[in-house]
């Protein structure tokens, strides 16, 4: 065997993926969905479309970077045990970052870093936050989400920008629909993994209470958004799925056992969805 790449082989293939891949499997959905709806419904140009792959490879290489800089940290309960784990993960880190620094470049080339470093600067911004809200423990965990996926949720700005070649407000409004919808995915999966786990009558009551009130009042703040011409009427179609597949499981009185992985699938039709909904709610209304 090759002693250059001995040390590697000896990691577990579970082991070594958790090292350096993302775990946060709904995060993906977060990022892209937003990213390819800011780049569709900025889009003025067909000259813009290098730069937005460029965009694409260039985000989801620090998307991918941040797990083994997290990993690295004292704290972290996925930090490597040995020196043959650290050479791993410093290693694909260093793929990661030369392909972030190679996507930059060309982005530079392009004139196009000047669109999105202050979309770039926030999102990192809102991770710090959100790794100070994390801090509270469990407490802090879904607040936590929610802030991480509008920070997520900024590639819509980025996309927006360089599809249309400059910063539009309306970018601005499709982030925060991309953080709300987020947000209403991360409540839902909450409540189905609390009614799968047998949680007490009253504590699932309430859970859907509060999940309920959360759709209404996002169902208000939307309608308030298109009263105030700040969100196009025709977008807030996207949210309709999701909103009713809400309303009908909070009212459910049986329980049904908890398919994780079919209700991560079925999450990602529903962003899916959403991305082309709202792509045509915005394209139509400009």
């Amino acid at each position: 065997m090759n002693p250059s790449r001995a040390y590697w082989r000896g990691i577990y293939p579970a082991r070594r993926r958790t090292l350096v891949w993302p775990r946060e499997h709904g995060a993906w959905g977060i990022l892209f969905i937003s990213l390819i709806a800011g780049a569709a419904c900025g889009l003025s140009n067909a000259q813009n479309v290098p730069r937005l792959l460029w965009l694409m490879v260039g985000v989801a290489a620090v998307f991918c970077l941040r797990t083994p800089v997290e990993n690295s940290l004292p704290r972290s309960p996925f930090r490597p045990r040995g020196a043959d784990e650290w050479r791993w993960m410093m290693g694909v880190a260093a793929a990661y970052a030369l392909t972030c620094a190679v996507a930059l470049a060309m982005l530079d080339r392009g004139g196009a870093i000047d669109l999105i470093w202050k979309p770039g600067i926030a999102a990192a911004g809102l991770f710090v936050v959100q790794a100070a809200v994390k801090r509270a423990g469990r407490a802090g965990r879904l607040p936590g989400e929610v802030i991480g996926a509008f920070g997520l949720a900024l590639a819509a700005v980025a996309g927006w920008a360089v599809g249309a070649g400059q910063v539009e407000r309306p970018a601005l409004s499709l982030w925060i629909l991309s953080g709300l919808f987020a947000t209403n995915q991360i409540l839902y999966v909450q409540l189905r993994i609390g009614d799968g786990r047998g949680a007490a009558p009253a504590s699932s009551s309430r859970a859907r209470k509060f999940f309920l009130a959360g759709e209404a009042l996002m169902a208000l703040l939307l309608m308030a958004g298109a009263m105030a011409r700040l969100v196009p009427l025709l977008a807030l179609l996207a949210f309709v799925p999701v909103l009713a597949r809400g309303a009908v499981w909070s009212f459910r009185t049986e329980r049904s056992p908890l398919r994780i992985h079919r209700l991560g699938k079925t999450e990602l039709i529903y962003s899916i969805l959403f991305g082309l909904l709202i792509i045509a709610g915005f394209r139509l209304a400009h």
